[in-house]
């Protein structure tokens, strides 16, 4: 084997290996950015969060039932089998080290791989953003306008962290 062969093989080994772990990193960041949207729930749903707003309780009620339907959809999603969660994190594993030790590099496998992988996270943030979309229609202008600058207060106290 030449020596160009070989340092291609590489790097296209590097980069399947890179994308599974950014893949992963962006899966653990999801679960981070979960906490955040969790509190941003509970600031909503919260005393504080309805002073903050002036928010009535009809708009409370809808919030809630947002809310009550978001995690509904993220635990049907996630499924509730951690047994079987665990399995197919092993099986994923064993497809990734079948397709590194392989001879050869299959491009098709590696990317329906890398496809099945990101679609449930697509799913997960599609119903992240469902909700912030019904959050945002319940909020009436001035309430939108409070709850922005919050949040763009929140994303700097996170970021300088």
């Amino acid at each position: 084997m030449t020596k160009v062969n070989t340092l291609s093989k590489l790097v296209l080994i590097c980069g399947l290996a890179t994308a599974t772990f950014g893949a992963t990193s962006v899966m653990a960041k999801g679960d981070m950015h979960k906490q955040g949207r969790h509190s941003q729930a509970h600031f909503l749903l919260s005393e504080r969060g309805a002073d903050k707003l002036d928010l009535t309780q009809e708009q409370q009620t809808k919030l809630e039932a947002i809310f009550a339907a978001q995690k509904t959809q993220m635990q049907a999603l996630k499924g509730t089998d951690k047994e079987a969660r665990k399995a197919q994190r092993t099986a994923h594993k064993a497809k990734m080290e079948s397709l590194l030790s392989a001879a050869t590099f299959d491009e098709n496998a590696a990317k329906e791989l890398l496809a099945q992988r990101y679609e449930k996270g697509e799913e997960m943030g599609l119903i992240k953003l469902k909700t912030q979309h019904q959050v945002w229609q319940v909020l009436n202008a001035e309430q939108q306008e409070k709850f922005a600058k919050m949040q763009k207060r929140m994303g700097k106290k996170k970021h300088s962290k």
